[in-house]
């Protein structure tokens, strides 16, 4: 499923503006201050349910407005028209609607279109909470095998009944049942986990390889796990070990909900000793290699959102971009200059002018 129009209502600086996407490149061309940003940040709060750039949703209404709208008019394969909109008020009120009945499950966006967005100054995947990361592995390993879903939501209830024993106060045999139940999917979601990382290793390094600054130490992905090496029986004995101290954490310390990754390049941590570069590098690097591979892996393309890439590139890396950009589905980049694209890569894209408004509230 593809996007073939975007208008926006009362969102940043745009009180109304209508884009219509091409079905392979869309280059979004403005000065700074023009609202290209907005128009991705746009999209991704329609079919992902929140801003790449704040959790504050009242910066997203325009200054002066009561509430926001945005209309997403997508195409499924076959060629018939969806409707997605989403409309956020400064009350705190929220909307979403597919084909406008009320939409509560944004998974459906999830499953049909799918989106990944690249924004340079946002790099809280790589320093921010492990959370986010392991959203990733849910991700990829989702996209092997559409089962794993199912198996993380019966270890997260499970998780959910021994942890609420534990701030009850309650050690004793009222944990086992829920223990077991933990040493099964627990090692079955690590396991699916570590695998789907591991084939995403390649490529990851390999897009890095054609971003970073040459020469660049070698990057890669490493997976931390505190049941390595347990086996079902190990694992349940370990939880039963651990009840009294977990009693007096209040929380299960053992389990893929305390997994990790680690982004590292030439054996450094970048979320401890990273540069911005190093770490918007690797950010972008992952992008491409887990869209890359998702297509691989599943035929799935993923709806690409990348804002001001090229302008940290140099010549050489810039094409060895928009090679990529023009495989495996639909992308949307800003820019403030043509000039980094040729002019036989401007001929295959759409290329959409913003204009205005003037910078009014909470930036481009």
């Amino acid at each position: 499923m593809r996007v073939r129009e975007v208008r926006l209502h009362d969102f940043r600086c745009h009180s109304q503006l209508d884009v219509q996407l091409g079905p392979a490149v869309t280059v979004l061309v403005g000065s700074n201050g023009t609202g290209k940003t907005s128009v991705l940040e746009a999209i991704h709060l329609v079919l992902q349910g929140a801003s790449p750039r704040t959790s504050q949703t009242k910066e997203l209404i325009s200054w002066g407005a009561e509430a926001l709208r945005v209309e997403i008019e997508l195409q499924d394969p076959e060629g018939r028209a969806v409707a997605a909109a989403a409309g956020y008020a400064s009350t705190g009120e929220r909307r979403n609607t597919a084909g406008g009945a009320p939409l509560t499950d944004l998974s459906r966006w999830e499953e049909t279109c799918p989106v990944r967005a690249f924004i340079p100054d946002d790099v809280r995947l790589i320093k921010g909470s492990p959370r986010r990361r392991r959203r990733l592995l849910d991700r990829l390993a989702t996209a092997i095998d559409p089962s794993y879903g199912r198996e993380l939501a019966g270890y997260e209830e499970a998780l959910l009944q021994r942890n609420s024993l534990l701030r009850k106060g309650v050690v004793g045999p009222d944990h086992d049942p829920w223990e077991a139940l933990l040493a099964r999917s627990g090692l079955r979601l690590a396991a699916a986990r570590e695998s789907s990382l591991r084939s995403l290793f390649g490529p990851y390094a390999y897009m890095h390889s054609l971003l970073a600054p040459a020469p660049s130490a070698p990057a890669s992905l490493l997976y931390r796990t505190n049941v390595a090496a347990l086996d079902e029986p190990s694992y349940r004995e370990r939880l039963n070990d651990q009840r009294f101290a977990d009693r007096r954490r209040t929380f299960t310390n053992l389990g893929p909900h305390r997994d990790d990754v680690r982004f590292t390049l030439g054996g450094r941590d970048l979320r401890e000793y990273g540069s911005q570069g190093e770490q918007r590098t690797a950010l972008l690097a992952l992008v491409l290699a887990e869209r890359s591979w998702v297509f691989e892996t599943s035929g799935r393309e993923q709806l690409l959102l990348l804002d001001d890439v090229m302008s940290e590139l140099d010549d050489g890396r810039r094409r060895s971009l928009v090679a990529l950009l023009s495989r495996d589905g639909q992308v949307v980049v800003t820019t403030t200059d043509l000039h980094y694209f040729t002019s036989e890569e401007l001929c295959t894209m759409e290329v959409v002018e913003l204009t205005g408004p003037a910078k009014r509230s909470g930036g481009s």
